[in-house]
């Protein structure tokens, strides 16, 4: 079996739309859980910042990355600025909007993601098998004849 620039660009995108199916995975299941935790326990201000523990969430390496200095998530979600306070987090309520149109929305579960990712597997390995009879029929239409 050939490898044509057609099956590159395919598998190209395929393997993009996966990894975007991912960061909206970890989105929605990592981030969105604790921003959403800090939301519902109305965590708007300095004083009323939470700790992990107090939101009933396990720091995991995942989320440690996420609240890096610099990310995305920093941008909405805060820590006091007193060193007693620190492991303690807020989002101020004028970033309580962008943070839950960023994370919140409908929750994902890994059953749902690993469906997804099983259905566009199945889509993209037909279109892969089938894609030369594809291009074998557009190349033999006849659009008419330029005899006028």
């Amino acid at each position: 079996m050939e490898i044509t620039n057609a099956d590159v660009v395919m598998q190209g995108i395929f393997l993009g739309v996966i990894l975007a199916v991912l960061v909206v995975a970890y989105n929605k299941l990592v981030i969105g859980k604790f921003v959403k935790a800090l939301i519902k326990a109305e965590a708007v201000h300095p004083a009323f910042a939470k700790t992990f523990e107090q939101l009933n969430l396990k720091k995991t390496f995942w989320l440690a990355f996420a609240l890096r200095s610099g990310s995305t998530l920093r941008k909405v979600v805060y820590e006091p600025e007193d060193e007693e306070r620190k492991g303690c987090f807020y989002i101020p309520e004028d970033k309580l909007y962008r943070a839950g149109r960023i994370y919140g929305g409908k929750d994902v579960d890994m059953l749902l993601v690993a469906a997804i990712i099983l259905v566009l597997f199945i889509f993209f390995t037909v279109l892969l098998l089938y894609m030369p009879v594809i291009w074998d029929q557009l190349s033999n239409i006849s659009f008419g004849s330029s005899d006028g």
